[in-house]
């Protein structure tokens, strides 16, 4: 499909950030990263709002967001009860509405309200899931 057909936009206007990777536990679950050469990236978070814990690992490959439940959330339990462990792709927007609206052009829609988000110091994220079932994470700033 060529960039100039309708639902296509030529630049879209994120830049990659992260693969968010749901667990039961972080610590288990680091250890095949570990393997591979990841490593910690800053410290762990708590996000009460999302109703999750996490950390972010980097090395030779893609950002990876390790997140399991914090007691008496479900936030990750429809993935993990599914089999899904990697279950949404991020992206740094300037503005969150830039991001909806490529979602939109794409029939995508929003599944979480923008909010702030401890993993990024309070800048707003939101949720979209386009028709395909790919979830993504739109984060704003600096993009």
């Amino acid at each position: 499909m060529s960039s100039h057909e309708p639902g296509r936009m030529e630049n879209p206007p994120f830049a990659f950030h992260h693969i968010g990777y749901a667990c039961r536990s972080i610590d288990r679950a680091r250890t095949p990263f570990d393997g591979l050469g990841y490593h910690q990236e800053g410290e762990r978070f708590i996000d009460p709002v999302q109703g999750v814990a996490g950390c972010f690992l980097i090395g030779a490959g893609p950002r990876i967001e390790l997140l399991e439940n914090l007691e008496n959330s479900e936030t990750l339990t429809p993935w993990l009860d599914a089999g899904v462990s990697m279950y949404h792709l991020a992206y740094e927007v300037a503005r969150l509405d830039d991001g909806l609206a490529w979602a939109r052009l794409r029939r995508g829609k929003l599944m979480a309200a923008p909010a702030p988000a401890v993993a990024f110091g309070g800048r707003p994220i939101c949720f979209v899931m386009l028709p395909d079932r790919l979830l993504i994470e739109f984060i704003e700033g600096p993009a």
